[in-house]
């Protein structure tokens, strides 16, 4: 049977006119925030039987109540709170990667994510099979094209060509940070590194380190912050901007627009139907 119903997303950041819902769809216990707030968009988070509530953002805040089950961290999941649920899937990210193994012996395990140098072609490839795995991709298409309308209105209100920078914050240091919300889909310059900074490489781990006189020398317009300290709740490390604020002026900065944007959404979430939406309309209000 199908049950034809209005669906309004969380928030009412989407809202699809109607989705047809299939009785008895698979079920799935999910790791990846940016999957849930995508099912949540569609009306599909009744397929949802499991998640992470541990590094859940404010505002999946739906999915924080006890009809879901609690599958423990991100990095740490609750196997056998997995296998209670006999969940027809298991969606993972990188984060569980030296768990997927534990976690096949379960289920169906489905890596998610985007992946290649085109931003929204790879956005677009993920949302639609994940919904394809409950048999929503035509709501999925419709859904796509209403963010890809909104993304252009949101183009169009940016005035000039602003230079904007990204970087991780973690405890004090700063790392360049590639945000392709920003870069491809708004379209908005990076500035240019400085000569003498190079990328360094710890493990499996690589990353370009910036110091407050690195970023005054770039002369981004607006700097975009994304507090890892914060987000994995770290507080007593994370980011005193009004500090940082003084010494971008002490080097001559004074003029750079400081924006923190919302730890959890920027870094343990993000390539959702809601996700994406939110970090644009973030990034746009700032500019």
């Amino acid at each position: 049977m199908i049950n034809m119903r209005k669906v309004m997303a969380a928030g009412a950041l989407v809202a699809l006119s109607y989705v047809a819902v299939a009785d008895n769809l698979p079920t799935a216990a999910v790791f990846d925030n940016g999957s849930l707030d995508t099912l949540a968009a569609l009306g599909l988070q009744e397929v949802v039987v499991g998640v992470p509530k541990q590094g859940l953002p404010a505002y999946l805040a739906l999915y924080n109540n006890a009809r879901y089950t609690d599958v423990g961290g991100l990095k740490n999941p609750d196997i056998e709170a997995i296998k209670a649920l006999t969940p027809s899937y298991i969606l993972i990210t990188g984060r569980q990667g030296d768990k997927k193994a534990d976690l096949e012996a379960i289920g169906t395990v489905k890596q998610v994510g985007v992946t290649g140098d085109n931003y929204w072609g790879g956005l677009s490839e993920h949302i639609t099979s994940v919904a394809a795995l409950f048999h929503a991709e035509k709501a999925s298409e419709a859904a796509l094209a209403d963010l890809k309308a909104a993304i252009d209105s949101a183009k169009e209100g940016i005035e000039g060509e602003p230079m904007a920078l990204a970087v991780t914050h973690n405890n004090g240091f700063f790392s360049l940070r590639t945000e392709p919300v920003i870069e491809q889909l708004l379209n908005v310059k990076s500035p240019a590194i400085p000569v003498g900074v190079e990328p360094q490489t710890r493990g499996a781990r690589t990353f370009t380190p910036l110091s407050v006189d690195d970023i005054v020398a770039m002369k981004p317009d607006a700097l975009f912050i994304i507090d890892r300290s914060a987000a994995i709740g770290n507080a007593e490390a994370s980011l005193d901007v009004e500090a940082l604020k003084a010494d971008l002026a002490a080097q001559g900065g004074e003029s750079i627009n400081v924006v923190y944007l919302t730890p959890k959404l920027w870094y343990l979430s993000g390539n959702g139907l809601q996700s994406v939406r939110m970090q644009i309309e973030e990034v746009t209000k700032a500019l």
